[in-house]
C-alpha cells in the first residue's frame, strides 16, 4: 500500500519541488561537490581533507584548543587529538600549553603551514571563482546575504533549543 504522501494524481502535477530543487539537497550537493573539487585541486600539495580543514580553521582562529577545534570540525576529541599529534610530527603545528588548564593545548600553525595555507587560500579562491563564474556580483551579494540570514535562522533555533 502507498503512504498518502507518495500518492500522485495522474492529471496534476506534483505540487513539490524535485529533491534537486530543495535548498537543503542544493546546499549538501554543492558543499559535496566543491570539497571533492577542492581535493583534487590541492591533492599535490599532499594533504589530506582532514588535514586542509584542520590547518583552514587554525589559521582562522589561532591558538584554539583541540577541544574547541573538535567542536568546529565536528569531530570526537579523540581525533582530533590523534590529527594533532599527527600533524604536530611532521612540523605543520606546535602545541603550547595553557594557562588556565594544564590538561589543554593551545594549537598554532608553524611557519611551514601558514605557506602552505596561503597556497590552499589561493586555490580556495580559484575554485569559488570558477563555480561562481555567470553568477552576477549583485547576485552573489544578495546570496551570501540570505544564506547569512539562514544560519543566523538556525543558530538561534539551536539556542532556543
Amino acid at each position: 500500500m502507498k503512504s498518502k504522501l507518495a500518492y500522485q494524481c495522474p492529471f496534476m502535477p506534483d505540487p513539490r519541488p524535485a529533491p534537486d530543487r530543495h535548498l537543503g539537497f542544493l546546499l549538501a550537493d554543492i558543499n559535496r561537490l566543491a570539497r571533492r573539487e577542492f581535493d583534487r585541486r590541492v591533492r599535490p600539495l599532499g594533504l589530506t581533507r582532514a588535514q586542509w580543514l584542520f590547518l583552514f580553521h587554525l589559521e582562522r582562529e589561532p591558538g584554539m584548543t583541540q577541544s574547541e577545534l573538535a567542536e568546529h570540525l565536528q569531530m570526537e576529541k579523540i581525533s582530533v587529538s590523534r590529527q594533532a599529534d599527527r600533524l604536530q610530527r611532521a612540523g605543520w603545528i606546535e602545541r603550547r600549553d595553557s594557562r588556565a588548564d594544564r590538561r589543554a593545548y593551545h594549537l598554532y600553525l608553524t611557519p611551514r603551514a601558514a605557506r602552505i595555507v596561503e597556497k590552499l587560500d589561493a586555490a580556495a579562491t580559484r575554485l569559488r571563482t570558477d563555480y561562481l563564474r555567470g553568477v552576477p556580483l549583485a547576485r552573489r551579494s544578495a546570496l551570501v546575504a540570505d544564506l547569512a540570514r539562514i544560519k543566523a535562522n538556525l543558530l538561534k533555533l539551536q539556542q532556543a533549543g
